[in-house]
């Protein structure tokens, strides 16, 4: 489960994707999205865990101001899944061409 400072910050990050803000790079082999900006780089990864049979993210937050990196989780079973499922979805279809 998300901390509220990262569940508030998770959904101003889909906000501001979703505004056209941040274009997030996809990687399909890893099933995770990324942002770097100049304050910090963040990836968010999906998968699905076998042992507890649901969908799990994992975010990640570098803060390039203090050099560290942090590491949060959530799955199926907690509210916050939604919320990182959204922005998910959000970052990987931000650098979509579409013809309409």
């Amino acid at each position: 489960m998300f901390p509220e400072k990262i569940r508030r910050f998770v959904s101003e990050l889909t906000t501001k994707t979703e505004r056209g803000e941040f274009s997030w790079v996809y990687d399909d082999l890893n099933s995770s999205v990324s942002l770097e900006t100049t304050a910090f780089h963040v990836v968010l990864r999906y998968s699905f865990n076998e042992t507890e049979e649901c969908g799990e993210y994992i975010f990640f937050y570098s803060d390039h101001h203090d050099g560290r990196d942090y590491r949060f989780y959530t799955n199926q079973f907690f509210n916050d899944y939604a919320t990182a499922r959204r922005l998910y979805d959000s970052a990987q279809s931000s650098g979509l061409s579409l013809p309409f």
